[in-house]
Protein backbone atom coordinates (compact mmCIF):
# COMPACT_ATOMS: atom_id res chain seq x y z
CA UNK A 1 0.00 0.00 0.00
CA UNK A 2 2.77 2.47 0.95
CA UNK A 3 4.54 1.89 -2.38
CA UNK A 4 1.31 2.64 -4.25
CA UNK A 5 0.77 5.85 -2.29
CA UNK A 6 4.35 6.97 -2.87
CA UNK A 7 3.98 6.29 -6.60
CA UNK A 8 0.81 8.40 -6.64
CA UNK A 9 2.69 11.27 -4.99
CA UNK A 10 5.48 11.00 -7.58
CA UNK A 11 3.05 11.08 -10.51
CA UNK A 12 1.22 14.05 -8.97
CA UNK A 13 4.48 15.97 -8.52
CA UNK A 14 5.64 15.35 -12.09
CA UNK A 15 2.28 16.42 -13.44
CA UNK A 16 2.29 19.56 -11.28
CA UNK A 17 5.79 20.51 -12.42
CA UNK A 18 4.67 20.33 -16.02
CA UNK A 19 1.79 22.68 -15.37
CA UNK A 20 3.89 25.00 -13.20
CA UNK A 21 6.14 25.71 -16.19
CA UNK A 22 3.24 27.36 -18.01
CA UNK A 23 2.70 31.11 -17.64
CA UNK A 24 -0.34 32.40 -15.81
CA UNK A 25 -3.20 33.65 -17.92
CA UNK A 26 -4.32 36.42 -15.55
CA UNK A 27 -8.06 36.88 -15.26
CA UNK A 28 -9.02 34.20 -17.78
CA UNK A 29 -11.41 32.40 -15.40
CA UNK A 30 -12.21 34.81 -12.58
CA UNK A 31 -10.62 35.06 -9.15
CA UNK A 32 -8.92 32.19 -7.34
CA UNK A 33 -11.13 30.17 -4.96
CA UNK A 34 -9.30 28.47 -2.09
CA UNK A 35 -9.81 25.98 0.72
CA UNK A 36 -7.62 27.94 3.15
CA UNK A 37 -7.68 29.57 5.60
CA UNK A 38 -11.02 28.23 6.87
CA UNK A 39 -11.72 24.78 8.29
CA UNK A 40 -14.61 24.58 5.82
CA UNK A 41 -13.55 23.13 2.48
CA UNK A 42 -14.63 25.13 -0.55
CA UNK A 43 -17.50 23.62 -2.52
CA UNK A 44 -15.67 24.48 -5.78
CA UNK A 45 -13.11 22.34 -7.59
CA UNK A 46 -10.01 23.72 -9.30
CA UNK A 47 -10.74 24.29 -13.03
CA UNK A 48 -9.33 21.96 -15.68
CA UNK A 49 -5.56 22.19 -16.27
CA UNK A 50 -5.06 24.63 -13.38
CA UNK A 51 -2.36 23.95 -10.78
CA UNK A 52 -3.08 25.62 -7.44
CA UNK A 53 -0.74 25.96 -4.43
CA UNK A 54 -2.02 26.85 -0.96
CA UNK A 55 0.61 27.33 1.74
CA UNK A 56 1.13 28.99 5.09
CA UNK A 57 2.62 29.01 8.57
CA UNK A 58 0.78 28.73 11.85
CA UNK A 59 0.77 28.43 15.61
CA UNK A 60 -1.51 26.45 17.92
CA UNK A 61 -1.62 25.89 21.66
CA UNK A 62 -3.04 23.14 23.83
CA UNK A 63 -3.57 24.17 27.45
CA UNK A 64 -4.07 21.85 30.42
CA UNK A 65 -6.43 22.93 33.22
CA UNK A 66 -5.29 22.16 36.73
CA UNK A 67 -5.36 18.46 37.57
CA UNK A 68 -3.75 17.89 40.95
CA UNK A 69 -0.05 18.68 40.70
CA UNK A 70 -0.32 19.72 37.03
CA UNK A 71 0.17 23.46 36.65
CA UNK A 72 -2.50 25.73 35.23
CA UNK A 73 0.27 27.14 33.03
CA UNK A 74 1.28 23.87 31.37
CA UNK A 75 0.83 23.90 27.59
CA UNK A 76 2.02 22.34 24.37
CA UNK A 77 2.75 24.66 21.44
CA UNK A 78 2.89 23.63 17.79
CA UNK A 79 4.64 25.76 15.19
CA UNK A 80 3.63 24.90 11.64
CA UNK A 81 6.70 25.71 9.55
CA UNK A 82 4.96 25.02 6.26
CA UNK A 83 1.56 23.72 5.34
CA UNK A 84 1.62 22.88 1.65
CA UNK A 85 -1.41 21.81 -0.36
CA UNK A 86 -1.27 21.24 -4.12
CA UNK A 87 -4.41 20.93 -6.23
CA UNK A 88 -4.71 20.13 -9.93
CA UNK A 89 -7.85 20.15 -12.08
CA UNK A 90 -7.96 17.06 -14.27
CA UNK A 91 -11.37 18.15 -15.57
CA UNK A 92 -13.99 20.78 -14.76
CA UNK A 93 -15.52 18.33 -12.28
CA UNK A 94 -12.51 16.61 -10.67
CA UNK A 95 -9.36 17.85 -8.95
CA UNK A 96 -6.44 15.87 -7.51
CA UNK A 97 -4.97 16.89 -4.15
CA UNK A 98 -1.76 16.38 -2.20
CA UNK A 99 -1.04 17.98 1.20
CA UNK A 100 1.94 17.86 3.56
CA UNK A 101 2.56 19.64 6.85
CA UNK A 102 5.95 20.28 8.53
CA UNK A 103 5.92 21.30 12.20
CA UNK A 104 7.77 21.39 15.52
CA UNK A 105 6.35 21.02 19.04
CA UNK A 106 7.50 22.31 22.41
CA UNK A 107 6.20 21.95 25.96
CA UNK A 108 6.14 24.82 28.48
CA UNK A 109 5.37 25.04 32.20
CA UNK A 110 5.02 28.44 33.85
CA UNK A 111 6.60 30.05 30.80
CA UNK A 112 9.68 27.82 30.79
CA UNK A 113 10.41 25.47 27.90
CA UNK A 114 10.67 21.94 29.33
CA UNK A 115 10.43 19.90 26.12
CA UNK A 116 11.64 20.98 22.69
CA UNK A 117 10.84 18.66 19.82
CA UNK A 118 12.49 18.15 16.46
CA UNK A 119 11.15 19.23 13.11
CA UNK A 120 8.66 16.59 11.96
CA UNK A 121 6.55 15.73 8.94
CA UNK A 122 2.85 15.30 9.65
CA UNK A 123 0.68 12.74 7.89
CA UNK A 124 0.40 12.94 4.10
CA UNK A 125 -3.01 13.60 2.50
CA UNK A 126 -3.71 12.30 -1.02
CA UNK A 127 -7.11 12.46 -2.66
CA UNK A 128 -9.60 14.14 -4.94
CA UNK A 129 -12.53 16.55 -4.84
CA UNK A 130 -15.54 15.98 -7.11
CA UNK A 131 -18.09 18.51 -8.33
CA UNK A 132 -21.65 17.33 -7.58
CA UNK A 133 -24.13 20.19 -8.10
CA UNK A 134 -24.17 23.79 -9.27
CA UNK A 135 -25.95 26.34 -7.12
CA UNK A 136 -29.56 26.82 -8.21
CA UNK A 137 -31.82 28.85 -5.95
CA UNK A 138 -31.91 27.15 -2.56
CA UNK A 139 -29.89 24.21 -3.92
CA UNK A 140 -26.29 24.80 -2.77
CA UNK A 141 -23.10 24.47 -4.76
CA UNK A 142 -21.98 20.98 -3.74
CA UNK A 143 -18.81 18.93 -3.92
CA UNK A 144 -17.54 15.70 -2.37
CA UNK A 145 -14.03 15.23 -1.00
CA UNK A 146 -12.24 11.90 -0.47
CA UNK A 147 -8.67 11.71 0.85
CA UNK A 148 -6.35 8.97 2.07
CA UNK A 149 -4.37 10.06 5.14
CA UNK A 150 -1.20 8.01 5.57
CA UNK A 151 2.07 7.89 7.50
CA UNK A 152 4.61 8.09 4.68
CA UNK A 153 6.71 10.48 6.78
CA UNK A 154 4.75 10.55 10.06
CA UNK A 155 6.18 7.99 12.50
CA UNK A 156 3.69 8.90 15.24
CA UNK A 157 0.56 8.10 13.25
CA UNK A 158 -1.13 4.98 14.62
CA UNK A 159 -3.05 3.98 11.50
CA UNK A 160 -4.15 5.27 8.12
CA UNK A 161 -7.43 7.16 7.79
CA UNK A 162 -9.94 8.01 5.08
CA UNK A 163 -11.24 11.59 5.11
CA UNK A 164 -14.73 12.00 3.60
CA UNK A 165 -16.50 15.37 3.29
CA UNK A 166 -19.57 16.92 1.70
CA UNK A 167 -19.02 20.62 1.00
CA UNK A 168 -21.77 23.18 0.36
CA UNK A 169 -22.12 26.91 -0.29
CA UNK A 170 -24.90 29.42 -0.96
CA UNK A 171 -24.65 32.96 -2.31
CA UNK A 172 -26.79 35.08 0.02
CA UNK A 173 -26.03 38.42 -1.62
CA UNK A 174 -23.47 40.08 -3.85
CA UNK A 175 -21.09 40.37 -0.88
CA UNK A 176 -22.18 37.60 1.51
CA UNK A 177 -21.73 33.84 1.08
CA UNK A 178 -22.39 30.92 3.40
CA UNK A 179 -20.25 27.79 3.34
CA UNK A 180 -20.80 24.62 5.35
CA UNK A 181 -19.60 21.06 5.45
CA UNK A 182 -20.07 17.71 7.12
CA UNK A 183 -17.80 14.68 7.19
CA UNK A 184 -15.19 12.87 9.20
CA UNK A 185 -12.39 10.34 9.38
CA UNK A 186 -12.83 6.60 8.89
CA UNK A 187 -10.05 4.42 10.39
CA UNK A 188 -8.67 1.92 7.90
CA UNK A 189 -8.18 -0.81 10.52
CA UNK A 190 -10.45 -0.21 13.51
CA UNK A 191 -11.70 2.51 15.79
CA UNK A 192 -14.58 4.97 16.09
CA UNK A 193 -15.85 7.15 13.27
CA UNK A 194 -16.63 10.67 14.36
CA UNK A 195 -18.34 13.56 12.62
CA UNK A 196 -16.84 16.98 11.96
CA UNK A 197 -18.96 19.99 11.05
CA UNK A 198 -18.22 23.55 9.98
CA UNK A 199 -20.19 26.67 9.05
CA UNK A 200 -18.57 29.85 7.72
CA UNK A 201 -19.92 33.23 6.66
CA UNK A 202 -17.75 35.27 4.28
CA UNK A 203 -18.24 38.96 3.55
CA UNK A 204 -16.51 40.98 0.80
CA UNK A 205 -16.34 44.43 2.39
CA UNK A 206 -14.07 45.80 -0.39
CA UNK A 207 -13.46 44.57 -3.96
CA UNK A 208 -10.20 42.85 -2.93
CA UNK A 209 -10.80 42.43 0.80
CA UNK A 210 -12.86 39.78 2.54
CA UNK A 211 -13.54 38.68 6.11
CA UNK A 212 -14.95 35.47 7.56
CA UNK A 213 -16.37 34.12 10.82
CA UNK A 214 -16.53 30.35 11.31
CA UNK A 215 -17.88 27.80 13.76
CA UNK A 216 -16.50 24.25 13.60
CA UNK A 217 -16.24 21.19 15.79
CA UNK A 218 -16.15 17.45 16.30
CA UNK A 219 -18.92 15.13 17.50
CA UNK A 220 -17.71 11.76 18.84
CA UNK A 221 -18.89 9.01 21.16
CA UNK A 222 -15.49 7.93 22.54
CA UNK A 223 -14.39 11.34 23.87
CA UNK A 224 -15.75 14.82 24.49
CA UNK A 225 -17.29 16.94 21.75
CA UNK A 226 -15.39 20.05 20.66
CA UNK A 227 -16.66 23.37 19.37
CA UNK A 228 -14.41 26.15 18.07
CA UNK A 229 -14.62 29.55 16.42
CA UNK A 230 -12.17 31.29 14.12
CA UNK A 231 -12.09 34.46 12.05
CA UNK A 232 -9.82 36.08 9.53
CA UNK A 233 -9.19 38.37 6.60
CA UNK A 234 -8.24 37.65 2.99
CA UNK A 235 -6.72 40.00 0.43
CA UNK A 236 -6.86 39.32 -3.30
CA UNK A 237 -3.61 40.70 -4.76
CA UNK A 238 -4.77 39.73 -8.24
CA UNK A 239 -7.01 37.05 -9.72
CA UNK A 240 -4.31 34.41 -9.20
CA UNK A 241 -2.89 35.35 -5.79
CA UNK A 242 -4.61 35.59 -2.40
CA UNK A 243 -3.12 36.38 1.04
CA UNK A 244 -4.77 35.45 4.35
CA UNK A 245 -4.47 35.79 8.12
CA UNK A 246 -6.65 34.13 10.78
CA UNK A 247 -7.01 33.37 14.47
CA UNK A 248 -9.33 31.22 16.56
CA UNK A 249 -10.06 29.67 19.93
CA UNK A 250 -11.84 26.79 21.65
CA UNK A 251 -15.34 27.25 23.12
CA UNK A 252 -15.42 24.12 25.29
CA UNK A 253 -12.19 24.22 27.37
CA UNK A 254 -11.73 20.46 27.14
CA UNK A 255 -8.59 18.89 28.56
CA UNK A 256 -5.97 18.25 25.87
CA UNK A 257 -7.81 20.05 23.04
CA UNK A 258 -6.39 22.91 20.96
CA UNK A 259 -7.56 26.16 22.56
CA UNK A 260 -5.87 28.80 20.35
CA UNK A 261 -4.73 29.02 16.72
CA UNK A 262 -3.13 31.69 14.57
CA UNK A 263 -1.77 31.61 11.04
CA UNK A 264 -1.11 33.38 7.79
CA UNK A 265 -0.45 32.24 4.26
CA UNK A 266 -0.99 32.60 0.56
CA UNK A 267 -2.69 30.80 -2.32
CA UNK A 268 -1.69 31.05 -5.96
CA UNK A 269 -2.47 29.27 -9.20
CA UNK A 270 -0.80 28.61 -12.51
CA UNK A 271 -3.02 28.56 -15.59
CA UNK A 272 -2.13 26.51 -18.62
CA UNK A 273 -1.66 28.50 -21.83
Amino acid sequence: MKKNVFFTMLVFSLMANGVFAQEANEGAMGSIITDRPTQTYSSFVVPKSVFQIESGIGYSKVGFPSRGALSDNAKVETFTLNFLQMRYGVSDKVELRLAQNVYVNRGKVNGDVVVKGNVQFASTWIGAKFHVLNEDGFVPQTSFLAEYVTDIFDEDMEQDLINLRLNFSNTLSEKLTLGYGLGGFVPVKSGPFYLEYSVVGSYAFQPNWGAFLELFGTLRNDWVNTHNVDMGVTYLVNNNLQLDVYTGFDLTNNLGETDFIFGLGFSTRILKK
